[in-house]
């Protein structure tokens, strides 16, 4: 068995509760008495029981971070350590630590949350996703229980959120075709659960409006985001007897999907099929051709969603807040027709 704090006590010819006040730098104990009880702890290597303290402390210095999909697939995905990279960042210079958590469905995330929520594990949660009528942000609202979202939610005025702009973004990558002569595009990967999609499909339509092309519901296929295949994605374009002059893919992972299919049916990307995905992995710009991207920030978004949980954590005032994390269309090959 290891060192106990009655073991320390008794070294050090103090109580044991004492030696917790120390520990919990409890100003009611005198410098003197800390360095000594410091010392002894030092000399017998004494590691304090992390959980038995963030009990009597009512904090566990932890959040939670559940992320969307498999545990493989997830982290297969740069995004997602780019973004656990960010939040990491700020926790660390906090002195928090991050639980991570992966869930496959809508009920298993809730499953998750009520876990870490119930257990006293955590200080707060971070999602790493926002869904349409997502259950876990109405139950962690009606607990009050600390949590920042990355993405925007439906009820964006009643949540601490970050993400980009993706309408935004998305119309940026739409009129940068438009604006390459493309003029039946077709959009891959769009997700009703998913309100990223639903973002970028939404400033997609809106730059085919302002450039008076109509919609043709016919090039849009709905996936399942990152999870899901470019390559089936494409198919089922070229299926319908359309051969469409651009593609704009929720991911740059659909996006090699799609061009894969598109070289396998001899046409060539870009001078017969312009193609943009988002994200901005690091194989874009090594893929062939390179693929037009967008650069959401990935760290930043992380970073930020931290920094406002710690923010809502220490403010006695009850606001909610959100930022946007600025994205950047990287132009690249692939949607540069000669």
């Amino acid at each position: 068995m290891g060192v106990t704090i009655e073991d320390i006590a008794k070294a050090a010819n103090v109580s044991p509760s004492t030696v917790s006040r120390a520990i919990a730098n409890n100003p009611r104990i005198s410098e003197k008495t800390r360095k000594k009880i410091f010392k002894i702890i030092e000399e017998m290597n004494y590691h304090p029981n992390y959980i038995a303290r963030s009990l009597a402390n009512k904090s566990t210095n932890i959040v939670g971070v559940v992320v969307m999909g498999t545990t493989e697939k997830a982290f297969q995905h740069p995004f997602f350590p780019e973004i656990l990279r960010g939040i990491a960042s700020v926790a660390y210079k906090n002195k928090y630590k991050i639980l991570i958590s992966s869930v496959n469905s809508l009920d298993e995330e809730k499953q998750i949350v009520g876990e870490l929520t119930q257990s006293g594990i955590t200080d707060g949660i971070i999602l790493l996703s926002s869904r349409v009528k997502d259950p876990s942000i109405s139950y962690l609202s009606d607990i009050k229980f600390p949590y920042v979202i990355v993405g925007r939610p439906e009820n964006e005025n009643e949540v601490n959120w970050v993400d980009n702009d993706n309408v935004s973004i998305g119309y940026k990558m739409t009129k940068h075709l438009i604006d390459m002569g493309c003029t039946d595009i077709a959009f891959l990967g769009v997700n009703s659960e998913f309100i990223v999609t639903l973002d970028r499909l939404k400033g997609y339509k809106m730059a085919l409006a302002d450039h008076n092309i109509p919609v043709d519901e016919k090039l849009i296929v709905e996936g399942k985001f990152v999870d899901d295949a470019g390559y089936e994605l494409m198919k089922k374009v070229l299926d319908k007897g359309i051969v469409p002059s651009g593609v704009i893919a929720c991911d740059d992972f659909l996006a090699f999907g799609a061009i894969k299919y598109l070289n396998e049916n001899g046409l060539k990307v870009p001078d017969d099929v312009a193609v943009a995905g988002f994200n901005n992995v690091p194989l874009s710009n090594y893929f062939t051709p390179p693929l037009t991207s967008v650069e959401i920030n990935a760290f930043s978004l992380g970073a930020k969603a931290f920094e406002l949980f710690m923010a809502g954590a220490n403010s006695e005032f009850k606001s909610f807040n959100r930022a946007i994390i600025p994205a950047e269309l990287v132009i690249r090959e692939s949607t540069q027709k000669k």
